[in-house]
């Protein structure tokens, strides 16, 4: 697992154990802060770097995500993705899943998709 998504493990996690235990549903980076000072060294900087890190890297993050609003949407916690890297390629589900997709794949599906387009009665064996 890189750092990246070590961070992103552990950001995830304080936002479930925020939401779920403490009942206080993350608004804001400032509420996951809140939390992860309340905890024990070396716990608690582990979590405040974890959460310096993911916010520094510009992360989308899905705020305000608890079980009532999963029932509400009738949704499965793996489908709810809570954060996402600025280019997608990593993200997790309030879950806890982390969810990796290669920056290189994309491109190339990118470019299918534009030489598919640009050309007729392609079929995917070709486009490849």
């Amino acid at each position: 697992m890189s750092p990246e998504e070590n961070a992103l493990d552990i950001v995830t996690a304080i936002y479930k154990i925020s939401a779920e235990i403490k009942k206080k549903v993350p608004q804001n980076w400032g509420d996951l802060e809140t939390y992860a000072a309340s905890l024990q060294n070396p716990a608690q900087q582990d979590a405040l770097d974890a959460i310096k890190k993911i916010k520094d890297l510009n992360y989308k993050v899905t705020w305000g995500i608890d079980n009532m609003v999963l029932k509400d949407k009738n949704a499965n916690a793996n489908e709810i993705v809570l954060f996402e890297s600025p280019d997608g390629h990593l993200k997790s589900t309030y879950g806890g899943v982390i969810l990796k997709a290669d920056p290189e794949d994309d491109k190339e599906e990118m470019k299918l998709e534009k030489s598919g387009s640009d050309v007729k009665n392609t079929d995917a064996a070709t486009a490849q």
